[in-house]
């Protein structure tokens, strides 16, 4: 889409105009402008509903950054359905709910999350109360911020401290425990 967008500016020269400060400025500028008009953006006050992002400031002193807000739609788990010949009474996964929050670096979630399912256990979109394992992928500092844990995380480090019997897992430990 970049691409395609890029052909279309008028100033945009190709490879021979390449990391010219004024060129690149002006194809940005473009691109932008005709990014805005593909998501309806027609002032700055557009940004946080069409573009899920606040304008920064610059003030004497300092500055706030522009933030992004993600999206997310949230997985039907109830379409993730285990096979039963696979299931393992054995696993510590059996017959328990599984959580995951993060990236994981092996696998993408809905893999990890089928593997769970195979396995007879039960998939959970949120911690709760019978949530038994919390799975922690790598975290996005820009999203969970200096702390570096998820709601998720956060949710069940206060629950365990409060007696809930969570277990929370590395990517590591839970690739050994399946």
């Amino acid at each position: 889409m970049t691409q395609l967008l890029l052909k279309k500016c008028p100033t945009y020269k190709g490879s021979r105009q390449h990391h010219r400060a004024a060129a690149d400025s002006r194809a940005t500028a473009e691109l932008s402008l005709r990014a805005f008009k593909i998501a309806g953006v027609a002032s700055i006050d557009d940004f946080p509903e069409k573009l899920k992002t606040s304008v920064g400031e610059l003030y004497i002193g300092g500055y706030r950054p522009c933030e992004t807000k993600r999206v997310y739609k949230p997985k039907d788990l109830s379409k993730i359905t285990g096979d039963p010949a696979k299931h393992n009474p054995e696993s510590i996964f059996h017959g328990r709910t599984v959580v995951f929050t993060g990236t994981l670096s092996s696998m993408v979630r809905g893999d990890a999350q089928q593997i769970i399912a195979d396995l007879g256990g039960v998939l959970g979109g949120g911690v709760t109360k019978e949530t038994d394992f919390l799975i922690v992928g790598q975290q996005d500092y820009r999203v969970v911020g200096e702390e570096g844990m998820s709601t998720k995380q956060v949710k069940a480090v206060k629950m365990i401290q409060n007696g809930a019997k969570i277990e929370i897992l590395c990517e590591a430990d839970f690739l050994k425990s399946i």
